[in-house]
């Protein structure tokens, strides 16, 4: 199966070329403010696409996941939940999911750990919005901004792929980065820093 996928166009999605494949990822902030039109003219954008399977998850950007779930009907939506494709198990993570559970947990003083539990052993695809720590996470002021947490929950779930994106700079694949199992892991961001250039989606195989 190709893999193509991509994250961060934060509402210039039409102005960049998507490769053909079998299986369509977008791991968040496909609108800058989340309004109505842009989530429109992004269902559009992913209905003219010939990708087989399109699978969506939200950013920090997009806010609100019930609009997400009313305006993109040409994709599957993923909040924190598997889908299985011809043998292979993908999980997506929501943005706003992850971010509002911690928000309470925090307020509990307690941790994600229950949260992280629920996803399943053994998938071949992760996808967060937020790259894990020190991977895939540095800006160029030097900031580490991935979640401590991801790199426990990877090295229990044991993806062979991990695709995310949010910090911009660090686009790029990063092979075997987690000691103990061999991954992929794929920064797909693509909007460079913070200005108008965008870089192309990045493609891969998996076998079943």
């Amino acid at each position: 199966m190709k893999v193509v996928c991509t994250a961060d166009t934060h509402g210039m999605h039409k102005h960049f070329e998507v490769p053909d494949g079998d299986i369509f990822i977008f791991a968040g902030d496909m609108t800058e403010a989340g309004n109505n039109q842009s989530l429109f003219d992004f269902n559009e954008f992913l209905g003219a696409l010939p990708h087989r399977y399109k699978i969506v998850i939200d950013g920090n950007h997009d806010l609100a996941p019930e609009k997400i779930r009313e305006f993109i009907t040409n994709a599957t939506y993923l909040q924190h939940n598997l889908l299985e494709i011809e043998n292979l198990k993908i999980w997506g993570t929501s943005w706003s999911y992850w971010l509002n559970n911690q928000i309470e947990l925090i307020k509990k003083q307690q941790d994600l750990s229950l949260f992280w539990q629920t996803i399943p052993a053994n998938i071949d695809i992760l996808i967060t919005h937020f790259p894990p720590y020190q991977i895939g996470d540095l800006t160029n002021s030097g900031k580490h901004l991935g979640n401590k947490n991801l790199p426990k929950v990877l090295r229990r779930i044991k993806p062979r792929y991990h695709v995310f994106g949010h910090v911009h700079e660090a686009y790029g694949v990063y092979e075997n980065k987690i000691e103990d199992f061999d991954i992929t892991l794929i920064n797909a961001s693509a909007i460079k820093g913070f200005g108008t250039e965008l870089k192309p989606p990045i493609v891969f195989t998996i076998y079943s």
